[in-house]
């Protein structure tokens, strides 16, 4: 079954608006104080809480509070097994940003903060930060899996995993499909699966191209024995101007570690499109967080 965008976006907006009945249904809760040195994110982190849930409680728009101020704290009834929240050791890299290391590791700046008690964006080389990490109730793979399913993996071929950004705000697989076909390449679309933006496929939204369900070589390097064993994934976006959305990295993750855990174990090898010899590139952007996802996939 084919879905659109708008297909895409009402799946998940159905799993959402199912969390928010549950935020519905909290009950009356307890109130607390505001001690010097508080923070909104520390206090919701303490309480099991999001800082979403306090602010909706207690009608903050922000993030400022004031000692003494007293806070409502609901109860939270969301189902546990939506989500769950682990902590991990990170070692800053040279190129990493706090902004980087958030999106690659599903957090925020706001939750590495609180964590490592920083007050600025200011990370060193080699520093050591305690991540925590929320693992997204959203499954993006269902419809990958299922399709996967019907296809015969040439699991030994594939030694490595390319990531790339379109360079481009907007388009799907099916355009960059025709736009590939019309520049001469048989086999179209350059990459093997394209990870949607909002704007002409849903926000995260995983397509399969036909180099994955034929198992056919990438077009997506110049280097044709890199092609050969190397799976393209693209991230439409032009990631030198903005970054990916929250979506797309989660996607992206949830992507990588399903590949490399049950598809094709042997795909070792990560790199940005950039770091490949004899590619003159900037992709995938300097705003998407190499660095980090090379600390979690190499």
């Amino acid at each position: 079954m084919k879905y659109t965008r708008r297909d895409f976006t009402r799946r998940l907006s159905l799993g959402a608006a199912t969390s928010l009945l549950g935020l519905s249904h909290m009950a009356s809760g307890m109130n607390y104080t505001v001690r010097k040195g508080d923070t909104l994110g520390r206090i919701a982190r303490r309480h099991d809480l999001s800082t979403e849930q306090l602010r909706r409680a207690n009608q903050i728009s922000g993030d400022l509070i004031r000692v003494g101020q007293k806070l409502h704290l609901p109860i939270n009834k969301t189902p546990r097994n939506t989500s769950k929240s682990m902590n991990r050791v990170y070692v800053v890299q040279r190129g990493d940003t706090l902004s980087g290391i958030a999106q690659a590791n599903r957090t925020t700046v706001s939750e590495l903060k609180v964590a490592n008690n920083l007050f600025s964006d200011l990370i060193l080389i080699g520093q050591t930060l305690l991540v925590p990490t929320i693992t997204s109730a959203a499954d993006l793979l269902g419809s990958v899996r299922s399709k996967n399913s019907r296809i015969k993996v040439r699991t030994n071929n594939w030694k490595g995993i390319v990531v790339h950004h379109s360079a481009i705000k907007s388009g799907n697989a099916a355009i960059y499909d025709l736009n590939h076909r019309k520049k001469g390449m048989q086999n179209g679309l350059a990459y093997h699966f394209v990870i949607g933006n909002g704007i002409d496929s849903g926000d995260g939204e995983i397509e399969i191209g036909r180099r994955w369900t034929h198992q056919l070589q990438g077009g997506h390097v110049k280097n044709h024995k890199i092609n050969l064993t190397a799976i393209g994934i693209c991230l439409i976006g032009n990631f030198q101007e903005t970054r990916p959305s929250m979506m797309q990295i989660e996607a992206f993750t949830q992507l990588m570690d399903w590949l490399r855990s049950e598809v094709v174990p042997k795909a070792k090898q990560f790199a940005g499109h950039r770091e490949l010899r004899g590619e003159q590139t900037v992709c995938p952007g300097k705003n998407f967080p190499l660095a980090a996802m090379h600390s979690r996939y190499s």
